[in-house]
């Protein structure tokens, strides 16, 4: 795009406003869709309405096109004040989101076990066929499904990502 074009493009926009941003609430994880059609979207509204929750506005964006473009885009927002306010500003605007359960908490071992087990069963693999697909240790999978390791936050957070969008998360280790 030329300069001329790009220009007219944000003449068109108008001014460049200030985004108000949520002072309080808590991180979320979601998955965003299209509602309807992708060229329904209104990319503005959603932007600021991401952005709002914490994110970047280049990010909020990105996010935005990543929806339009590809049909999904898997966030995590720092401060959702409400997830109810959330959802219906970015229905209104052509988005669907759908937010990620919240890591469970894994006070004992045993329930540590059973959870990992179940996500690694969900998607139909083996342990091994989970460990090269997902890039996790074979031994360390195998000692939280034996209960004699509980997953540190981060490994809990990106199991609960397979375990939300599966389907996603194979497509990016084999694209990435």
């Amino acid at each position: 795009m030329k300069n001329a074009e790009l220009k007219e493009v944000f003449g068109r926009l108008g001014p460049v406003q200030v985004v108000d941003r949520n002072q309080s609430g808590s991180k979320e994880s979601v998955v965003l869709r299209p509602k309807g059609d992708p060229a329904e979207i209104n990319a503005i509204a959603a932007t600021q309405a991401l952005a709002q929750c914490g994110l970047k506005l280049l990010l909020a964006k990105r996010a935005v096109e990543s929806v339009i473009d590809e049909g999904e885009a898997l966030l995590v927002l720092p401060q959702v004040a409400s997830r109810e306010r959330l959802a219906n500003e970015l229905a209104a605007v052509g988005v669907h989101p759908e937010f990620i359960r919240r890591s469970p908490k894994l006070k004992s071992k045993n329930a540590s076990k059973e959870w990992v087990k179940k996500v690694r069963t969900s998607v139909g693999l083996t342990q091994k066929q989970f460990s090269v697909m997902f890039g996790v240790d074979l031994k360390t999978l195998q000692k939280y499904e034996q209960g004699d390791s509980v997953p540190a936050a981060a490994v809990r957070a990106y199991l609960q990502t397979i375990e939300a969008n599966p389907e996603k998360m194979m497509r990016m280790r084999i694209e990435g």
